[in-house]
């Protein structure tokens, strides 16, 4: 069994992986994290970079951010965007969006595999969505909308949710209404967060015998970008 940990941080990789953990998506939080995750990939290929502002810190951008996001994501055809999005209950909404719009609209140029962060504020991500027709590989982190959110998101064939150790607690509509094929696993740099344990509970709420296997080539798929 195999396992690509969907959704970490920087701060919180270590070199010892959990059993059967394979590799991990690491997704920056501000500009400052750039450099630090190229040199982590360049010291070991088990870490798939994600570049990108989180919106908790859209006060710490700087002018012509996206100018530089572009180059690097331009001149590293295997760079991703992450982690992006919007929070309701931070500050600077406006910004937030005008934050993520650059960066979701270089995810569609450069076809690159996007992470998504919201936190209600489910309305502004669907609208931004509706304004594209073709719209890349994302990755909704640590989903938790209700069932009308989850299926307007289900209309769209390249979105995925990923799934964090609140999946252990959570018996709802929520898994229960994905496709096996598009769902992933994540700590979210949390230490304490056993994978295994997730993907027992997810093949137990769908009655999936082969949901490590699934699991996995969900995730090589979204590693793939566009």
């Amino acid at each position: 069994m195999k396992i690509i940990d969907a959704h970490t941080h920087i701060d919180y990789i270590t070199p010892d992986f959990q059993s059967n953990v394979v590799g991990c998506v690491c997704c920056t939080t501000t500009e400052n994290d750039w450099e630090k995750l190229i040199c982590l990939m360049k010291d070991d290929n088990r870490v798939y970079g994600a570049f990108g502002f989180h919106p908790w810190f859209v006060n710490s951008v700087c002018d012509d951010f996206d100018a530089r996001l572009q180059k690097l994501l331009k001149a590293n055809s295997n760079y991703m965007i992450g982690e992006i999005g919007l929070d309701k209950y931070k500050p600077n909404m406006d910004k937030q969006l005008d934050v993520f719009i650059k960066q979701f609209n270089l995810a569609i140029e450069l076809k690159r595999t996007v992470f998504l962060h919201c936190v209600g504020a489910w309305d502004k991500i669907l609208h931004v969505l509706k304004q594209y027709k073709n719209l890349p590989i994302m990755v909704m982190h640590a989903f938790n909308g209700n069932e009308n959110i989850l299926n307007d998101l289900l209309k769209y064939e390249n979105i995925y949710f990923s799934f964090d150790k609140n999946a252990l607690y959570d018996r709802n509509h929520r898994i229960q209404q994905i496709p096996m094929n598009k769902i992933l696993v994540e700590t979210d740099g949390k230490v304490d967060t056993d994978l295994m344990k997730i993907i027992d509970e997810i093949s137990n709420l769908k009655n999936e015998s082969n949901a490590f296997d699934i699991i996995y080539n969900n995730t090589l798929k979204v590693l793939q970008n566009g």
